[in-house]
């Protein structure tokens, strides 16, 4: 077994264990994630929405380690997807410094890594 064949499941699951965190936040409407929208402008149904797409997607990544992969693929560029909103909502909408957009950039490479590895292994 290679050493990306061990780390994909570790990201894989680290990832969704992190997006299926980020998103219940946001749906159950914890205080700092309600400011969070607020001062990206942003309505109350996208914080919904975006928390929904998260947590979907984090649940594919983590289903996907162990019955079906395409789970892991979709879930993956759910997550990438995401994560591209929030950097151009970081870096654009709000003006916020340049350390703020470096978690999204993180999760988005880990959504592209574990997405490209599973649909290249199909």
């Amino acid at each position: 077994m290679s050493t990306i064949e061990t780390a994909l499941p570790v990201v894989q699951g680290l990832l969704g264990l992190l997006m299926v965190g980020a998103g219940s936040v946001k749906i159950i409407g914890i205080d700092f994630a309600k400011k969070d929208f607020e001062r990206y402008d942003y309505p109350e149904w996208f914080r919904f929405v975006t928390g929904g797409i998260e947590l979907i997607g984090g649940l594919g990544l983590l289903v996907g380690i162990v019955f079906a992969p395409i789970l892991a693929v979709i879930g993956g560029l759910l997550i990438a997807a995401t994560m591209i909103g929030a950097i151009l909502t970081h870096l654009f909408r709000v003006d916020d410094p340049l350390w703020r957009s470096v978690g999204p950039t993180i999760y988005f490479i880990a959504g592209l890594f574990v997405t490209s590895y599973l649909v290249l292994s199909f």
